[in-house]
């Protein structure tokens, strides 16, 4: 465990809060090997969660182009009509 704690201003006791956390989620899983512990990140939940967040994604960014739109196109009154930006 110190081999994780080693890169990062985090001590061992806070790196294990965080395996837990992660573990206690299923996002990981825990092995057994000899004294080691060694985890093992599990991708499906990730996958799962990425799948659900790219469905609203795809509706923001829909959202955000027609709004884009409408701006564009009250900019371009305000210009025809000789009004500017405040």
């Amino acid at each position: 465990m110190t081999e994780l704690a080693e890169p990062f201003a985090m001590t061992q006791p806070a790196i294990s809060k965080h395996l837990k956390v992660l573990e206690r989620a299923g996002l990981i899983s825990r092995g057994r090997d000899a004294q080691r512990r060694p985890r093992r990140l599990d991708s499906k939940p990730l996958a799962e969660a990425t799948g659900w967040l790219e469905g609203y994604r795809r509706f923001w960014e829909g959202r955000f182009q027609r709004l884009d739109a409408v701006l564009d196109k009250l900019n371009t009154k305000e210009k025809k009509h000789g009004r500017t930006k405040r």
